[in-house]
C-alpha cells in the first residue's frame, strides 16, 4: 500500500458502486484510480472527497494503470468554495483545463504546490476571486514550462493590464478594476496562448458558465 497527496481533477461514475478518478499526486503527477462506494446507506459520505480540486491523501495499491484507492482523506477542507456559486464556477473551470492539460505522470513538487496554495487562497472568507482564474492560468505557465512572460505576446491595448496581473500576487490582483468585457478578452487571450501548447482546449464546457458569472 503507498500513500500520496492528490488534488482531484475528475471523476466518472463506473458500475453501480464505482468511480474512476483522475488526479494529480504529488508523488507520481496524473493517476487514475478506481474507488468503491460503501453499500449503505452512508455511500454518498465519500462523493465530496472526490470533488473536482479537493485536496486529499489517497492510500492506494500500486498495480495496474488504474491504481485502487483504499482510503481517502481530506488534507484540506474548503470553507467557501463548495457553497459560493462563484467560487465553484472557477474550480470546475480550472478542473476542466488542468484536466485537459496535467497528462504527465512525473513528480513536480513545485507545480503541485502551486495549485495547492493557490486553492487555499481562493477559500479564505474575505477573497471574491473575481480575477482568479485569469491570474491562476497565466502565472501556472510558469510550472507548465512555457512560462507566458518570456514569450511577449501580450500585444496593445492589454500589455499593461496583463503585466499588472502577471507582477501581483493574488490578494493584489483581486484589487485591480476589471470591467466583465476585459476579463473576457484576458481570458481568452489566455486561453488563446494555451492552444499553441494543447490541442484539446476547443471545446471547453465550463467556460460558458464561468463567463456569465464574472461578465
Amino acid at each position: 500500500m503507498e500513500k500520496t497527496e492528490a488534488i482531484m481533477l475528475s471523476n466518472v461514475k463506473y458500475g453501480d458502486n464505482k468511480l474512476i478518478l483522475n488526479a494529480y499526486t504529488r508523488e507520481s503527477g496524473r493517476m487514475a484510480l478506481s474507488v468503491t462506494l460503501p453499500t449503505t446507506r452512508n455511500r454518498t459520505s465519500a462523493l465530496p472527497y472526490c470533488q473536482p480540486l479537493f485536496q486529499n491523501e489517497i492510500e492506494y495499491t500500486a498495480k495496474g494503470n488504474i491504481r485502487r484507492a483504499a482510503k481517502i482523506t481530506p488534507v484540506f477542507t474548503y470553507r467557501t468554495i463548495p457553497f459560493d456559486t462563484a467560487k465553484m464556477s472557477v474550480v470546475m473551470f480550472l478542473a476542466e483545463i488542468l484536466t485537459k492539460t496535467l497528462t504527465f505522470a512525473e513528480r513536480n513538487d513545485d507545480l503541485y504546490n502551486y495549485i495547492a496554495t493557490s486553492l487555499q487562497i481562493l477559500d479564505d472568507q474575505q477573497y471574491k476571486g473575481v480575477n482568479f482564474h485569469i491570474k491562476f492560468l497565466l502565472q501556472l505557465t510558469k510550472y507548465m514550462g512555457f512560462d507566458i512572460r518570456e514569450k511577449h505576446l501580450m500585444m496593445p491595448p492589454y500589455t499593461l493590464t496583463f503585466n499588472q496581473i502577471l507582477e501581483s500576487d493574488f490578494i493584489e490582483c483581486e484589487q485591480l478594476e476589471l470591467n466583465g468585457d476585459i476579463r473576457s478578452i484576458l481570458l481568452q487571450k489566455t486561453l488563446d496562448y494555451y492552444r499553441l501548447h494543447f490541442d484539446n482546449l476547443d471545446n471547453i464546457k465550463s467556460l460558458e458558465v464561468l463567463q456569465k458569472i464574472f461578465h
